[in-house]
């Protein structure tokens, strides 16, 4: 299954090929796929919304690595990691007609599709973490919070207490701290994977962890009095 119309229909999502276990490995039809190398990205999403699945596939080629890179990074799954990719050009593929360059490098716009799809994922994760305790706690008849280590329960007021710190930021803010804090990526790093100037990624982290730091203070010295 070597052509884009059969594997565009499969969960492991080629767009113009078949993709391999290897992130970022498209199988294209030489012959067909040597135009579309030298394509700027603007030009191959002006072929997507046309529906041209090979368009796609010089465009996973051109980003796939990327892509994976930072969703394996941050959910060290190499498995997830795949499958995130895969849904991440598939958006690509179903969105296209809402990237608007004027807005824009292309490259932000599909790294923040990736990193959202990413933190979907993470999140996803601490839902079922959370269920499984619970289910746990249900099974041995923990009924009180005070039948938990102190610890454990203090940990757990901070942790509510940072993400309702970091649910009040700014997109673009949090989405620093979120690649920088949970993904474990460099200022340089982020900087080259949105696109953004390495100053404005340092910027918003400043402000960012200025309005964390601001924020709990205020909710440790509230939850004191």
């Amino acid at each position: 299954m070597s052509t884009v119309s059969r594997t565009a229909n499969s969960t492991k999502m080629g767009a113009s090929g078949v993709v391999n276990s290897s992130p970022g490995a498209v199988r294209i039809p030489m012959k067909d796929a040597t135009d579309y190398v030298d394509m700027s990205d603007e030009v191959l999403l002006a072929k997507i919304a046309e529906k041209d699945r090979l368009a796609l596939g010089a465009l996973y080629d051109r980003y796939g690595r990327r892509v994976f890179a930072l969703s394996a990074r941050m959910l060290n799954d190499p498995q997830a990691s795949e499958e995130v990719t895969q849904d991440v050009f598939m958006s690509v593929w179903r969105r296209v007609t809402s990237y608007k360059p004027g807005r824009g490098k292309f490259t932000t716009w599909l790294f923040s599709i990736a990193h959202n799809r990413t933190i979907d994922e993470l999140r996803k994760r601490m839902r079922d973490r959370s269920r499984e305790n619970q289910n746990i706690d249900d099974h041995i008849n923990i009924k009180e919070e005070s039948a938990l280590p102190v610890e454990q329960v203090i940990a757990q007021s901070e942790f509510e207490m940072v993400k309702e710190a970091m649910a009040r930021l700014p997109e673009e803010q949090r989405r620093v701290v979120e690649m920088s804090y949970f993904g474990g990526y460099t200022q340089v790093e982020i900087s080259e994977m949105t696109g953004q100037p390495l100053g404005t990624v340092k910027t918003r982290m400043r402000l960012a962890l200025r309005k964390l730091r601001e924020a709990l203070t205020d909710r440790i010295a509230s939850s004191e009095r």
